[in-house]
């Protein structure tokens, strides 16, 4: 292909970009040339490199691959190239408009079920949302359910940020449990009647599990869950499934620790505010986190302890860290996890463990693909207009699964529309 072919054909896939499509990989090959390269694998950071992508699979990443021909060819001076940023912690496709509860699919009320609540056939993954956020360089997360009565709030799932039918990539990813002061208030007003739930739970749940079948035939004594949830326990027991628990006083954590030790419990800490408090504790038992790096002040008396430095202190003890997006904002914008990271390298986290924290330790922690960028994977990337732990830096191009994806969303054509109207007209609309 020649200089000017090639650069004919990467208008054709702007074009289709920007015109909103979700298109197929145009190109054989793909050559990402001179960027930035932070593969986050053995690799470590390319200050300046080259990526090779054929079929939508990395084949090479190396420091010059000038002999290597391509039928496009991305001009990678002053960009960064990044694994795909992965949220750990949202309701994408779940909500739409908080204050709207007709579009509101994450939590349930006046229903039996707690542990075995599975929101993921509510999934839409034609929510507003989706593009929003992977114009923001979001390609994967993790989504939760909520809770109104039960500690006990359902089972997580994991998606893809395609926007196509067949986002959800895995189901029962993790089992959702409410501890600290959301606990306390569903429990009935005590972290101690909040913890004896938890307990007597597991304890009922491994009762169930030795005598099923006396269980269903009502030859044993009435236990106090449903059977649907019962079953969704038992792999939180056996160790298949993590138990993420939300927590944020050091206290809570510890008693935390304590429950997860007795059961053999695979524990993830969502909120973790005082963290920094117990990390050599968290860092003993192996238990990572979930936390909002931007979470400096007291929102709460269970975080009276939280500071901006959370994450480098955390980091620093060898707990394994995930950012999740910042408070109220988490969900809807789950991509500014990346302004969070930024934060927390500011206040000590090693820079490297900042794009991990939103990337590969997300990935690590929940099971899920994408995270590192390495010879054989498929294509999972954000091109950044520059530094991605920057706020003005911007999502250039993204592949999912090794395919470009649209970055229009509906504020980009509300800013469009107005930023060119229609010729003739004056203004952005027709009458």
């Amino acid at each position: 292909m020649n200089k000017n072919t090639r650069f004919k054909f990467y208008g054709v896939l702007l074009a289709a970009l920007v015109a909103g499509a979700a298109p197929q990989l145009f190109a054989d090959t793909l050559l990402i040339k001179g960027a930035k390269i932070i593969t986050l694998d053995e690799q470590g950071t390319l200050t300046v490199g080259d990526m090779l992508v054929r079929d939508g699979r990395i084949e090479q990443i190396a420091e010059n691959l000038d002999a290597v021909t391509a039928d496009l060819v991305i001009d990678g001076k002053g960009k960064v190239v990044t694994p795909g940023i992965i949220a750990p912690s949202s309701e994408l496709g779940l909500t739409e408009i908080g204050a709207a509860a007709s579009t509101n699919d994450s939590a349930i009320s006046d229903a039996p079920l707690g542990a075995g609540f599975d929101p993921a056939v509510a999934f839409n993954p034609q929510s507003t949302l989706i593009p929003f956020n992977r114009a923001g360089g979001l390609t994967r997360a993790v989504v939760l359910p909520g809770s109104e009565e039960k500690i006990f709030a359902g089972q997580g799932f994991a998606i893809k940020l395609t926007g196509g039918y067949d986002s959800v990539t895995q189901t029962g990813l993790v089992q959702k449990v409410y501890f600290g002061e959301s606990g306390a208030q569903l429990a009935g007003g005590s972290r101690a009647l909040a913890y004896a739930q938890i307990e007597q739970a597991l304890s009922q749940a491994g009762e169930y599990a030795a005598n099923r079948a006396a269980v269903r035939r009502g030859d044993w004594r009435e236990l106090d869950y449903s059977l649907e949830d019962l079953d969704a326990l038992q792999p939180a027991l056996s160790g298949e499934q993590p138990l993420l628990i939300a927590a944020d006083r050091s206290s809570d954590i510890l008693q935390l620790l304590a429950l997860a030790k007795k059961f053999n419990l695979k524990l993830i800490i969502l909120g973790a505010a005082e963290g920094w408090m117990v990390a050599d504790a968290l860092a003993d038992a192996q238990v990572p986190v979930v936390i909002d790096a931007l979470g400096n002040t007291p929102s709460a008396f269970e975080a009276l302890g939280a500071r901006m430095d959370n994450a480098a202190l955390l980091h620093k003890a060898g707990v394994t860290v995930a950012i999740s997006g910042p408070g109220y904002a988490g969900s809807h914008n789950s991509y500014l996890s990346r302004q969070g990271a930024g934060n927390a390298v500011a206040y000590g986290l090693p820079y490297e463990d900042g794009i991990k924290a939103i990337t590969a330790n997300v990935a690590e922690i929940f099971g899920l693909e994408g995270g590192t960028l390495a010879a054989g994977n498929l294509a999972e990337l954000v091109v950044w207009s520059g530094d991605p732990l920057e706020v003005t830096s911007y999502a250039e191009m993204l592949l999912i699964d090794g395919q470009p994806q649209s970055l229009v969303n509906r504020s980009t054509r509300l800013r469009d529309r107005y930023l060119h109207p229609k010729a003739g007209t004056g203004h952005a609309y027709e009458r």
